[in-house]
């Protein structure tokens, strides 16, 4: 276990009492926070910084650290980025004006870099496909924060979709819209949206916009409409929704052999497995992927993220560790996030009431996300 910042011997560690930094530019930033996720390496990564702890925090969120392409990232802490923004270091340097340049910590560094490559752009229309057989996975949270944290840092363009062949729930954790438009009615005017007649205006009328710059079209509240989203349904919404967005985040159900299922793993750009700290759950996840690569798609599986919730304060530091670490010989990356009392009470999510940690967390899963799109978008 780390010991918490408060208890370190460092006098130059953050407290607990950090605040986020100001050019995160985050809603609802004002207050304290804690500080944000610790960087592993992990077998899929290229680069690692020195001296971090080698296991995981049940109170923060753990991140293994991927590479990205050459050459498109300075190096952590390069000259010209070392200056300190976040907690007393950064608020020493601003009330001195400059005259006294207090060093970020390795924390605050990590994160910037993160930053930076979730700004990544790519030659076309990227999927990103949340998927987990196993109820109760936290698929729905998932896909709805990583739209949200994807759109609110690259500044729109991203839509979430629930593409579970029953009865999803992305609508109802979404922000309320002045409408109930779903999948379905977009789906009876598709040949518009094929055609050039279709604009982003009328798109608009089967979407429900969020705060954080994002997208959201939600199924169908009857859970036998969506039954007619076959193979070939799926594949004319998608082709439809790719003119109009640069990122996709495409939320499943638990059928692995539902249409509408296979037909998201094989547009899939990114495959995200979430899970809870709960051994069901993961193990779940885990026969997925090697449902996956004894079917021809070890590539997907490879280069995945994993995603731990923890949707308990105090989870089983054990088994988490037993988690991340089977996670680790099988996917690209591997996220925890700290629990947050947003996310496990059930109701609708929005981006800037999410606690300062989950924030920092989700921002480093998604530019693992970005680093595994632009590993497929090399291929």
């Amino acid at each position: 276990m780390t010991a918490h910042p408060e208890k370190q011997a460092d006098p130059a560690a953050p407290t607990a009492r950090t605040s986020a930094t100001p050019s995160e530019q985050e809603p609802g930033n004002g207050g304290p926070a804690v500080p944000g996720p610790v960087v592993l390496p992990s077998a899929g990564s290229a680069w690692q910084l020195p001296s971090q702890p080698a296991s995981p925090r049940g109170d923060g969120a753990t991140v293994t650290a991927p590479p990205g392409p050459p050459g498109a990232d300075e190096p952590v802490g390069s000259p010209g980025q070392k200056a300190a923004e976040w907690g007393w270091r950064g608020r020493a340097n601003r009330l001195t004006g400059g005259t006294l340049t207090l060093t970020a910590t390795r924390e605050e560094l990590v994160h910037r870099a993160a930053r930076r490559r979730l700004l990544r752009s790519f030659t076309r229309t990227m999927s990103v496909v949340v998927a987990n057989p196993k109820g109760g996975a936290a698929k729905t949270p998932t896909a709805l924060i990583a739209a949200a944290t994807l759109g609110f840092h690259r500044g729109g363009y991203t839509l979430a979709w629930d593409n579970n062949e029953t009865r999803g729930t992305l609508g109802m954790r979404a922000e309320a819209s002045t409408h109930q438009q779903t999948v379905v009615d977009l789906l009876h005017q598709i040949d518009d949206f094929l055609a050039t007649s279709g604009s982003v205006g009328q798109l608009s009328a089967y979407l429900r916009p969020q705060s954080a710059r994002f997208d959201v079209l939600a199924s169908d509240d009857a859970a036998g409409s969506m039954d007619i989203i076959d193979a070939e349904a799926f594949r004319k919404l998608w082709t439809a929704l790719c003119r109009f967005y640069r990122l996709i985040v495409i939320d499943t159900g638990n059928n692995i052999r539902a249409a509408n299922w296979q037909s998201a793993t094989a547009v899939a750009d990114c495959l995200v497995v979430p899970t809870t700290v709960q051994r069901d759950v993961a193990d779940s996840g885990l026969w997925m992927l090697d449902h996956l690569i004894r079917t021809g798609r070890a590539d997907l599986a490879e280069n995945a993220v994993a995603v731990v919730s923890c949707a308990d304060p105090k989870p089983d530091t054990a088994l988490l560790d037993d988690i991340v670490e089977r996670y680790r010989q099988v996917v690209r990356d591997v996220v925890v996030i700290p629990y947050d009392r947003l996310i496990r009470s059930g109701g609708r999510i929005e981006y800037d009431q999410l606690a300062v940690p989950t924030r920092r967390a989700w921002l480093m899963a998604c530019s693992s996300i970005i680093d595994s799109l632009g590993i497929r978008d090399q291929d």
